[in-house]
């Protein structure tokens, strides 16, 4: 009886050893499928690491690497780009070429006109020397007192001869004499009493001014009148009157 109740009791404890290494082998089974059960990025779930990496594949390309579009060209294409880029050649080689075209019309232009700037006045004075000549000439008839009458003309011919040339320049002198005083022409040197004359009239010319063109290159020095004051007329027509007396008295 005793070894058939010991038998018996070991059964029990193999069939429970046994049924608890089952239940141990379940669970870690149940774990290693929820470790290796993941949502992909579209929501879908992974049951192994195959199809997870078939995941992968299907989403990035093979081994992980994005895919990328083969662009294919016809010949027709490939010789149409070297076409556009020998074009383009061309292009940048007229630029270059042109842009150092200019450079150098721009220097030769600067030096012109420095030569210009120089020799600007060469026609002004090849028309003035012939009236220096004149003026030369004009000096030995004044050493002769007998020619003073010669010399007096010849220094008015040599005068308008020079306003000739001046004109030829557009240079002309300003008109003065009883003209409108203007301060854009005018540089009134001397004011002097005139009841005659308007107000700042001129009287007389001092030193001749001149225009180039419309521009004044030196204005005129000029004497311009004044009106009296009114009781400097009162006073002048008492002594106007106290003349007139004086002159009935001893006529008288």
């Amino acid at each position: 009886m005793s070894e058939i109740k010991n038998g018996t009791d070991s059964k029990k404890e193999s069939h429970k050893n046994s049924k608890s290494e089952t239940g141990t082998e379940d669970r870690e089974r149940d774990i290693k499928e929820e470790e290796t059960i993941e949502p992909d990025a579209g929501g879908k779930s992974v049951n192994n690491e195959e199809e997870a990496v078939e995941v992968i594949q299907d989403e990035t390309g093979q081994d992980g690497a994005e895919n990328e579009d083969e662009i294919v060209l016809t010949k027709e294409e490939v010789n149409e780009l070297r076409k556009k880029v020998e074009e383009s050649d061309s292009l940048l080689d007229k630029l270059l070429r042109t842009r150092a075209e200019f450079m150098n019309y721009q220097k030769r232009m600067r030096k012109e006109n420095e030569n210009i700037a120089q020799y600007a006045i060469q026609d002004l004075v090849l028309d003035l020397l012939p009236e220096f000549d004149n003026f030369e000439r004009a000096i030995k008839l004044a050493e002769n007192p007998k020619n003073v009458d010669k010399f007096v003309e010849g220094i008015k011919l040599i005068e308008t001869q020079l306003f000739k040339v001046l004109g030829k320049y557009g240079v002309k002198p300003i008109e003065t004499t009883e003209k409108p005083f203007d301060p854009k022409l005018h540089e009134a040197v001397i004011e002097e009493e005139n009841n005659e004359l308007p107000h700042h009239t001129v009287i007389e010319e001092l030193q001749r001014g001149f225009l180039l063109k419309e521009r004044v290159i030196r204005p005129s020095k000029v004497k311009v009148s004044k009106m009296a004051s009114k009781e400097e007329d009162i006073k002048n027509e008492d002594e106007k009157g106290q003349n007139t007396v004086n002159d009935n008295s001893s006529e008288s």
